[in-house]
């Protein structure tokens, strides 16, 4: 059947724009005085000013990405009853054809990825990246991790810099091979994330469900372009609760504990692994909790006693709250309190709002954990997803890779609305993760990002032949 004239819009966007925008993040290049390896198209140092067209390309076509992106996402959900094998099909190719142009370039979004070749070369020297910082290496690795870290011990957990250590064991001292390495595993990741989430949607939901999550222009970006592992976080947030799901608590409860120990959040799925199996009214359920909590306990005590220095981590989970986000709720929060209270200073009202949204959001997450622990599998999946969501949204700074923890759970089986707010928040987040920081930018990306949601809702609204029936929704019959 022909494509509509909408569709081919939509079509030609999601094909032509993500290669727009890793040409135009090569040729802007980076912000930050660091040294980089001469990529393919080579990545330079950006001079004050002298790549503002660029950048100013790669904004444009971002923010137009993502408004396809919301389209198409929008019109998938609109249309899950008239869902076809081919709308998959085509909504893969997108999603793969988008991903190229990220594989094999420098770093997009920010230089994290740096820094965590860093950690592994530190590692890979007997030097413990908890007590040693990235400033103490001589050579590449050093040189082209962000100046903002490189004093700062490490905030990944020893899983995490174990990851590290061995992909730097495996590429020696080449930091670009480092650096693809870590992406490899990102991108392998994210496969498996995928993967496991069209599994566990509903066989109507699975074309929105990858659309959601191996099309989101945040998840290309920052995952596959920036070589954000948090993904690990995601893909382990689906695998536990598809193996609570099957009866395997005992391995559902042994994953959640490595999760926790790459990243914190993965706290989360330990703590629904428990609640599940204790408010289990099902024979047996309390041996099932016995057996969970003595394997938790084990995989615990198997960490500390092999991995170097496997606590040394916590004194520094607060590191990435060092900077002043504008994007995170509570920077908006704290600079409402200094505006309001007189005389109470810009670090004090930090420290409050930081607390405030900190205990809001763990409250709001230990709620949702208690439903998904009560609820049947495909609301504990979705409200997993948001309890992850609500923890990255509550922290002192959120960064949009944050996003990757629960957002494969949420579109796994999320219901309209909470893949719409989905859909919201990573068109703000991409677009502030674009722009710059600061507050004032930050509200207006939040305001831009629910104008175009509002668009993309309004323009399909206005296609009711289009969203309701046929049976295509990228293409109508004659």
């Amino acid at each position: 059947m022909p494509a509509d004239r909408a569709g081919r819009l939509v079509l030609a966007g999601c094909l032509v724009l993500p290669a727009v925008v890793a040409l135009a993040t090569a040729q802007a290049g980076v912000t930050q005085l660091v040294r980089l390896p001469d990529w393919w198209g080579s990545w330079p140092v950006r001079e004050s000013g002298g790549q503002l067209g660029w950048r100013l390309t790669g904004v444009v076509a971002t923010a137009a990405w993502l408004a396809c992106w919301a389209v198409l996402v929008r019109r998938l959900l609109r249309a899950r009853a008239a869902a076809s094998g081919r709308d998959l099909v085509v909504v893969s190719a997108l999603a793969g054809w988008g991903i190229l142009p990220f594989l094999t370039g420098g770093p997009t979004s920010s230089l994290d990825v740096d820094s965590y070749a860093a950690v592994g070369r530190l590692a890979h020297l007997g030097l413990d990246p908890y007590r040693i910082f990235p400033i103490a290496l001589g050579d590449s690795f050093g040189a082209a991790v962000d100046p903002m870290w490189r004093q700062t011990p490490t905030p990944y957990g020893p899983v995490q810099v174990a990851l590290f250590r061995f992909l730097v064991d495996l590429t020696g001292s080449d930091q670009q091979l480092a650096v693809l390495a870590i992406r490899a595993v990102a991108v392998l990741a994210l496969v498996a994330a995928v993967v496991l989430v069209a599994f566990a949607a509903a066989p109507r939901d699975r074309a929105a469900a990858i659309a959601l999550t191996a099309g989101n222009p945040l998840v290309v970006v920052h995952v596959v372009g920036g070589a954000h592992v948090d993904v690990l976080l995601g893909l382990a947030a689906v695998a536990v609760v598809l193996l609570v799901r099957r009866g395997h608590t005992s391995t559902a409860v042994a994953l959640a504990v490595l999760a926790t120990f790459v990243k914190a959040p993965g706290a989360v799925l330990v703590g629904y692994v428990l609640l599940h199996l204790l408010r289990a009214a099902r024979p047996g359920a309390r041996a099932a909790l016995a057996r969970a909590l003595a394997t938790a306990a084990g995989v615990t005590a198997a960490v500390l006693v092999v991995l170097p220095d496997p606590l040394g981590w916590l004194g520094a989970l607060g590191v990435p709250g060092i900077v002043r986000n504008g994007t995170a709720p509570s920077t908006w929060l704290a600079y409402g309190l200094d505006w309001l209270v007189p005389g109470l200073g810009l670090d004090e009202a930090l420290t409050a709002g930081r607390l405030v949204v900190a205990v809001a959001g763990a409250a709001l997450a230990a709620w949702l954990l208690w439903r998904a622990a009560g609820g049947t599998p495909r609301q504990a999946m979705a409200t997993v997803g948001l309890a992850l969501l609500a923890l990255a949204l509550s922290g002192p700074a959120l960064y949009p890779w944050y996003l990757a923890w629960g957002a494969f759970a949420v579109a796994a089986a999320g219901g309209v609305r909470a893949r719409a707010a989905l859909v919201g928040i990573a068109v703000y987040l991409t677009l502030a993760g674009t722009v710059t920081e600061g507050l004032a930018v930050q509200l207006v990306c939040a305001g831009c990002a629910l104008a175009m949601v509002a668009g993309a809702v309004r323009v399909a609204g206005d296609l009711p032949a289009l969203l309701l029936r046929p049976p295509s929704v990228l293409s109508r019959s004659r």
